[in-house]
């Protein structure tokens, strides 16, 4: 009997848990496998440059959403402080309410940060200047949007990692209220 065919989104959702779960140097192509379903021949089928391959299209899949349910509302019309609470919304969707780990957080360190620091770098800058970009237009000058803005990156990556580390999800609430 033929494998299931599984849609490549499917692919990478289960391939980004994965790396959620185990980073990119614990994630072996057998836990790839297991985690996605597939075996190993149907993964390279998908994905013939082998992990450093999922892990660039898991980047490029992840960023997808993450522009679409954070950046765009930053991007969007309205009130800045209505496309703001948007972007808080996107953003504890898109961390499934603090339980889900940060990938530009697991692919900064070892083998990945070396591999991928160009597209984490400019997912980052993105966010930062989408965020910029919102505080200006709300009346911040340039530099003060430009300080809080990355202070709120930082806020938030912070909390996901405390809240990842404690498993309290409260304080990644607070800092997405804040």
């Amino acid at each position: 009997m033929p494998a299931a065919i599984v849609p490549k989104d499917e692919v990478l959702d289960r391939l980004a848990q994965a790396f959620r779960e185990n980073g990119y140097d614990g994630a072996s192509i057998a836990r790839l496998s297991e985690a996605t379903g597939l075996g190993k021949a149907s993964l390279y089928h998908y994905f013939k440059g082998g992990k450093q391959e999922m892990a660039a299209a898991v980047l490029g899949h992840v960023g997808g959403r993450f522009s679409n349910m954070v950046i765009a509302p930053l991007r969007g019309t309205g009130q800045p402080a209505r496309r703001l609470r948007a972007m808080s919304a996107g953003l504890n969707d898109f961390y499934s309410q603090g339980r889900s780990s940060c990938i530009l957080d697991l692919f900064g360190i070892g083998q990945a940060g070396e591999l991928f620091r160009p597209q984490l770098k400019g997912a980052i800058h993105r966010f930062k200047n989408a965020l910029g970009d919102l505080l200006r237009e709300a009346g911040l000058d340039q530099t003060d949007a430009e300080t809080k803005a990355e202070d709120a990156i930082v806020a938030l990556q912070g909390a996901l990692v405390v809240s990842r580390a404690t498993g309290d999800r409260s304080v990644f609430h607070r800092v997405l209220e804040e």
